[in-house]
């Protein structure tokens, strides 16, 4: 027999507890766990004053497990209680009482809590790989040889360093090419990078697919951006402006893209700091040999 939910009140007692009752019998929560009970298991609820008391059905000769809610309405104790025991499912007399604590579930906050959060992490995790798959730009043929040189010449430092201690020991000697050498690899990167800029800012609009940019949704929120032949849609570069621009990006590498705007000022301050970054490396890579071949003298 199931319960009439407009007849049976929510019992909410002290300490944020509460009681209901569900098609499929009670429900407890209190501030640390949630207990369901089915009806098979209840053997009669008693209304106490402003206490309920559940008790489940048990063998004869064991002490039935009870559950109890304190701090409710009088009024809504007694006809939460009556309206659950003229639910109850009848029982032969000469038929043995089930354990009632069997059949409750008890569920805790902090293994709830702990499953959510681990559901959530994964969720997340995989919307972040979901992400960096649709945002991944495949390699151009630029960045694969930038990365073997790149690969070559830290090989080649490698044994400039070994071979400085090869021919003279001088420990020390090595660690200071081993060192140096380390920050002309790096500024050697950071100049190629450096001087793609001014070429790119030349090169594309001249010889680059030119296109108006439009505001679009990305991640949700509003950009400039631009659609390739690809079908993706990317961010455009600098797209504080207040109105839709031009931009210029590389037919078979949409992902390269400058904002049209002439050979200006702008260009001038790349294409300096390019050369800046050129002679600092030109003068790591020197000190870098000054080191080494004394100890091959």
């Amino acid at each position: 027999m199931s319960i009439t939910f407009p007849s049976v009140p929510v019992l909410l007692g002290a300490q944020g507890a509460e009681l209901r009752a569900e098609s499929a019998g009670l429900l407890l929560r209190g501030p640390r766990e949630e207990v369901r009970i089915p009806l098979a298991a209840v053997a009669r609820v008693h209304a106490d004053g402003r206490a309920v008391v559940v008790e489940l059905t048990a063998p004869a000769g064991t002490e039935p497990t009870r559950y109890r809610i304190e701090g409710v309405p009088r009024a809504s104790a007694t006809v939460f209680g009556e309206a659950v025991n003229g639910a109850l499912p009848e029982r032969p007399a000469d038929e043995e009482p089930v354990d009632g604590s069997t059949l409750v579930t008890v569920t805790h906050e902090g293994a709830e809590n702990a499953e959510r959060e681990a559901r959530e992490e994964r969720e997340a995790r995989a919307l972040r790989e979901r992400q960096a798959e649709e945002d991944a730009e495949p390699r151009t043929p630029a960045a694969l040889v930038l990365t073997g040189v790149m690969a070559a010449l830290g090989l080649g430092l490698a044994a400039l360093s070994v071979g400085v201690v090869i021919a003279g020991d001088h420990v020390s000697r090595a660690l200071a090419v081993l060192l140096v050498g380390a920050g002309t690899l790096l500024m050697t990167r950071v100049t190629i990078e450096a001087s793609s800029a001014p070429w790119n800012i030349w090169y594309l609009p001249r010889y680059g697919v030119t296109v108006e940019t439009v505001p679009t949704l990305i991640r949700g929120r509003g950009h400039y951006g631009y659609s390739a032949p690809d079908g993706k849609v990317r961010r455009a570069p600098h797209d504080g402006h207040a109105a839709p621009y031009n931009i210029a990006y590389h037919l078979k590498h949409p992902a390269r893209v400058v904002v049209c705007r002439g050979l200006d000022a702008y260009f001038c301050k790349r294409l300096f700091w390019s050369a800046v970054s050129a002679a600092f490396t030109a003068l790591l890579g020197w000190g870098t040999l000054t080191l080494a071949l004394p100890a091959f003298a």
